[in-house]
């Protein structure tokens, strides 16, 4: 019995920490969430969570107003997530309709408005890699991949054969299954009980909340929630959660002075004045990731040098959020090398909002490596090209760039993360070993190829590119390059070179 309270304790903690994850964006400036609830029931079984939108969202082709997350905790990884999870009702502890039979209800009670929602199943179970539910679902963003599973045009088919026994379980027919499914996100392997705890007060740090310490059993923040849970507030807007949080002095009285920002982008990055008194604003010489006309790499190299000289002392520690571009990203990561005597962890902004990635941080979760192929193109050519995928595959944009670029290539190398997505990476650790495995490919370099110049190209976050500056003083000659996402810029829809090293009295 103490054990089955223990588990139902865990689920109702867990529930309020990714509530939690999810509520604390309504304190952003210019938030796009109106409010959102927490055993909500206005759809009756989707009531763990719900986010209203003031702004629609952007969804598959069209845009939602609302989504509905069903949080199921798991003490172990004793078991995976498979397509018949979905069918089975005691899976999400229900007595008589599984998550699809009411993701069906809801559908048939209002298609219009069902049209408008999304509706989210969040687990720490990972999907079985043998089940047809891991060929069904993106790692972009969870969803189904509706073209997938309308493959084959008989029930003898793989496809064909699944589609029956869902349309016959839920009692619809195929159109109405791909209605049905369109809407649905399944977000397995989520963050264990810890990692989210240590998720969540990356967020809190960000908002200026006091935060979740280690040496202590509660957390205010679910007790908070389940307080007001129990006296009927079910439904949160900003004004209202800023108020709560002053009336239970949940703010910190002061900004640390532990902390300081790179900042090259203007939108978005309004958080950072209440985070820290420490900011590089790179804004007057660099527009997002190009420089600004009449100013060089040259200029934001020796800025960003004179701000750590100034603003971060040796021995100590600092956390650096990183509002910037991935080669400026690189800049300051070279710049703290470890002879900078300085330890910074990065914030990393990710799907589920800021998180500290420290290189050092403990976790039970296995970790993706990169898929590596190496190819010759020139050998009698200096020059090693990089290419690094972690949110998507950019081996062909990068080989299109050689074939139309001037460069005499010697070796042109691939990294590829295994289930490359936006939420590839996830801490760290993780971003760390990766950095350290790049830099041990470019180690084994060798003759000519070590005088030649190193181009980098990467799709991936900030924090893998800060790791890997940290580590290239070594290097030799390197070019970086960003990709220009702007169409009708100079060089929209490919990539452009942006500084090179070493640069003039850095050694």
């Amino acid at each position: 019995m103490a054990n089955a309270v223990a588990v139902r304790d865990y689920g109702d903690q867990y529930q309020a920490l990714v509530f939690w994850k999810y509520a604390l964006d309504l304190l952003k400036k210019d938030s796009d969430i109106k409010n959102i609830g927490y055993e909500y029931d206005e759809i009756k079984s989707f009531d763990d969570i719900v986010i209203f939108y003031k702004k629609e969202q952007i969804f598959r082709n069209t845009t939602i107003d609302r989504v509905y997350i069903q949080v199921k905790f798991h003490m172990k990884q004793n078991k995976e997530f498979t397509i018949e999870n979905l069918l089975d009702p005691s899976f999400i502890d229900a007595k008589s309709e599984s998550f699809l039979q009411k993701a069906v209800n809801a559908y048939r009670k209002d298609k219009e408005q069902y049209s408008k929602s999304v509706y989210v199943i969040y687990s720490t179970w990972t999907i079985q890699h043998t089940d047809i539910l891991n060929e069904l679902i993106s790692n972009v963003d969870n969803t189904f991949d509706l073209k997938k599973i309308s493959e084959g045009t008989t029930e003898r088919s793989k496809m064909g054969k699944l589609r029956k026994e869902l349309c016959t379980k839920l009692s619809v027919n195929e159109k109405e299954l791909i209605d049905v499914l369109r809407q649905i996100r399944i977000k397995a392997n989520q963050l264990d009980f810890e990692d989210l705890k240590e998720n969540l007060n990356t967020q809190l740090m960000v908002y200026g909340l006091k935060l979740w310490s280690n040496s202590k059993n509660t957390f205010p923040y679910c007790d908070l929630i389940h307080s007001l849970n129990r006296q009927g507030i079910n439904l949160l807007d900003g004004e209202r959660l800023r108020s709560i949080f002053e009336t239970e002095e949940l703010f910190e009285s002061k900004k640390s002075n532990d902390t300081v920002a790179i900042k090259s982008f203007a939108k978005q990055t309004e958080w950072l004045d209440d985070w820290t008194e420490n900011i590089c604003d790179l804004l007057c010489i660099v527009d997002k990731r190009s420089l600004k006309k009449g100013y060089s790499w040259e200029d934001v190299f020796k800025m960003l040098e004179k701000f750590v000289r100034e603003k971060m002392k040796k021995d100590s520690e600092y956390r650096i959020a990183l509002e910037t571009s991935l080669s400026i990203s690189f800049i300051i990561g070279r710049i703290l090398n470890p002879k900078a005597g300085i330890k910074v962890i990065p914030i990393q902004k990710t799907l589920d909002g800021h998180s500290e990635w420290n290189r050092k941080e403990n976790s039970q979760q296995s970790q993706k490596m990169f898929l590596i192929k190496k190819n010759t193109l020139n050998t009698d050519a200096n020059d090693m090209v990089i290419s690094i995928g972690i949110t998507h595959d950019i081996d062909a944009d990068v080989r299109d760039f050689i074939d139309n670029s001037e460069l005499k290539v010697g070796i042109y190398e691939n990294f590829l993360l295994e289930d490359h997505g936006t939420d590839a990476i996830r801490n760290g650790a993780h971003a760390w070993a990766l950095a350290k495995q790049i830099n041990n490919e470019i180690g084994k370099r060798t003759g000519k190829l070590k005088r030649g110049t190193l181009h980098i190209f990467i799709a991936g976050p900030n924090s893998v590119m800060f790791y890997l500056g940290m580590q290239s003083i070594m290097y030799g000659k390197v070019q970086l390059y960003e990709y220009d996402v702007t169409p009708t810029q100079e060089y929209g829809g490919s990539y452009y070179p942006t500084i090179s090293f070493p640069q003039e009295g850095e050694f």
